[in-house]
């Protein structure tokens, strides 16, 4: 499990908090959760990379000919920056959310896979709308 550095505290330079909860998502946690993110209220169930990325690339192959391309080189980059991270600890730079919605009025999408920089998150919730 990702523990808080003796020195950090939740309210250090990013959230530790959603960096811990990104964590736990990636070892098989599921939690539904509502951010708040550029202007938009974005809620859903926060997953691990790995499964985001399963799920991506399953509905990008769906697609036919170049969806299967997309989800080719997707998979790629996801290959080439986890063989080009030096250190053993995952970079929790961003959060997945499957089943996301974003919620305006009216409602603007759901059912979406969505991927967002922890760092752009200025607030958030448990539990989804």
């Amino acid at each position: 499990m990702h523990d808080l550095d003796s020195h950090q505290t939740p309210d250090d330079a990013g959230d530790a908090v959603l960096e811990l909860l990104s964590t736990m998502a990636d070892r098989g946690a599921v939690v539904d959760i509502t951010l708040f993110s550029g202007g938009q209220v974005v809620s859903g169930t926060l997953v691990g990379r790995d499964r985001w990325l399963e799920q991506f690339t399953a509905r990008a192959a769906r697609g036919g000919g170049g969806g299967r391309q997309i989800a080719e080189q997707v998979q790629a980059l996801f290959r080439a920056a986890d063989q080009q991270r030096a250190d053993a600890r995952a970079a929790r730079d961003y959060l997945h959310l499957a089943g996301a919605q974003i919620d305006g009025t009216p409602r603007i999408a759901e059912g979406l896979l969505w991927r967002g920089r922890i760092s752009e998150v200025s607030g958030w919730s448990l539990g989804s709308l």
